[in-house]
């Protein structure tokens, strides 16, 4: 659908994401990786149903193709916010999957049909009149970026004329969520059509919006995502369609953490502004425990139970944020051996991790550690108490997986070595001593005798291009963070 396009990062750009301080031409960077893949998941989609199901292809799948062409060559850009929708990503592994042979094939029939309801939603964004008729699988029309329509009345096909939606005797517009994202409020009765059942309407997306809160902080706007049907993928019980009570109670927590995170790390926030698109509501934890969550194949959401103290929102923000940009490195580059089926202890889990879930927590817990200082020594009183035992804990749990990463060297790609020397100099600059003691190339530590100590029977390396490695003070940090009785001073929020 597009020319090949060189997506490039730069030493500096690799050593900013691993400390978590990326610039952001390195996150347009990895944004446009993600469009790529999109774009490439797509046309595998529909090389792959033309040739393993072809006549569902033909029947369901072939007219919403032919809209996703037009509405590319109509405005790319337009086309591309619908391509980056966060569970776009989700329907179109799980489409491939499928179509593949490698994930369940139950509901095919119904995720390939809505390859014509994703062309016409691209399309309308597009500045098009679409126009379609499509057969009725599961009784919801998803519309990705204009909302979800449930399709009452046991109609079998739905028409969708431009921004109307007809089937049985129904018929609803579309048209109210088009000015809600131009920032229009439409009257009640605008766009209405008169034989619109109102209890039919479309669920319109709803957005979160705060407003800078001083000239150099960042606006934050997120679409509250509680009812596309493919947003249950984070391992947790997601929570249905927001009351207006509960979105309120959303918008005062956010407001108060944005507010927070631009007062404390306004270059942090404006990174998350950018990587941050939506927010799905989760059940609470028993006991009302915090939870969180992000997926690799939903870029820009995060998943998250309701939480009144904008302190935690904000580590979640900032955890969560961390994986998506991560994730987003990780689809165009190998961190670790692929091959590798090794498993590892790390503080924070419970079960043993694969070597790359261990570097990408530790990768998390790592961009907590600057926010953690800087809410130690700048708030009060029991905030500033639980902002240093975060830190404390952060900081030893990321030491303690660091350790483990350089003890399994072996199982590292050069890109992803480099990452690991990266990340252990940022720990070591509040504190977080890691063990540096040279390492055998069966991936066991060596003391200066040569003598190998702790096994760790890793797999190959497979290697890429390398990156010089720069050296920083951190080799003068202090021994160890856990005894620190104040952290130390926060660090500029930007590294060269």
């Amino acid at each position: 659908m597009s020319e090949p396009v060189a997506l490039r990062l730069t030493a500096e750009d690799l050593a900013a994401l691993a400390r978590s301080r990326p610039a952001a031409p390195a996150l347009a960077v990895l944004r446009r990786g993600q469009v790529s893949r999109r774009l490439l998941l797509l046309k595998g989609l529909a090389d792959a149903a033309r040739r393993t199901v072809p006549e569902a292809w033909a029947r369901d799948a072939a007219a919403g193709w032919e809209l996703c062409v037009r509405a590319y060559a109509a405005d790319p850009r337009a086309f591309e916010g619908v391509l980056l929708h966060p569970f776009a990503g989700v329907w179109l592994s799980r489409c491939l999957r499928a179509l593949h042979g490698t994930g369940p094939g139950a509901d095919l029939a119904v995720d390939l049909a809505r390859l014509g309801t994703f062309g016409h939603a691209a399309a309308l964004r597009a500045g098009l009149r679409p126009a379609l008729s499509l057969p009725v699988r599961d009784g919801t029309l998803w519309l990705p970026t204009l909302g979800v329509v449930r399709l009452s009345g046991g109609a079998n096909s739905v028409r969708l004329d431009g921004w109307t939606v007809s089937w049985a005797n129904r018929t609803v517009s579309l048209q109210e969520s088009h000015h809600e994202d131009r920032g229009e409020h439409p009257r009640e009765d605008r766009g209405v059509h008169p034989r619109e059942d109102r209890r039919e309407r479309p669920f319109v997306p709803r957005r979160l919006v705060v407003p800078p809160s001083a000239p150099t902080a960042p606006r934050l706007s997120i679409t509250v995502e509680d009812t596309d049907p493919y947003r249950n993928v984070y391992g947790f019980p997601v929570q249905p369609r927001q009351s207006p009570a509960r979105l309120a109670a959303w918008q005062s927590v956010v407001e108060r953490t944005w507010e927070l995170l631009s007062e404390l790390m306004p270059e942090r926030a404006a990174d998350c502004a950018f990587l941050w698109s939506a927010l799905v509501p989760l059940r609470p934890a028993p006991r009302g425990r915090g939870r969180s969550s992000s997926s690799r194949e939903a870029y820009g959401a995060l998943a998250a139970a309701p939480q009144r103290d904008p302190l935690l929102l904000a580590e979640t923000v900032l955890h969560e944020t961390g994986h998506l940009a991560l994730g987003s490195l990780t689809d165009l580059v190998d961190l670790t051996d692929p091959y590798d089926r090794t498993l590892h202890r790390v503080g924070w889990r419970p079960d043993p991790r694969p070597l790359g879930g261990v570097l990408t927590g530790t990768h998390a817990h790592i961009g907590l550690l600057d926010f953690w200082s800087r809410a130690a020594h700048t708030l009060g009183g029991a905030q500033a108490r639980l902002a240093e035992q975060r830190l404390r804990l952060c900081g030893t749990q990321a030491a303690e997986a660091l350790r483990v990463l350089r003890r399994n060297r072996a199982a590292l790609t050069s890109w992803g070595a480099c990452f690991v020397e990266h990340m252990t100099e940022e720990a070591e600059a509040y504190g977080f001593r890691v063990d540096r003691r040279p390492v055998h190339p069966a991936g066991q530590p060596v003391h200066p005798s040569g003598q190998a100590v702790h096994p760790s029977g890793q797999a190959g390396l497979r290697g890429l291009t390398p990156f010089r490695v720069v050296r920083t003070a951190a080799e003068d940090a202090p021994p160890s963070g856990a005894a620190r009785v104040r952290p130390p001073p926060p660090r500029s929020t930007r590294s060269a």
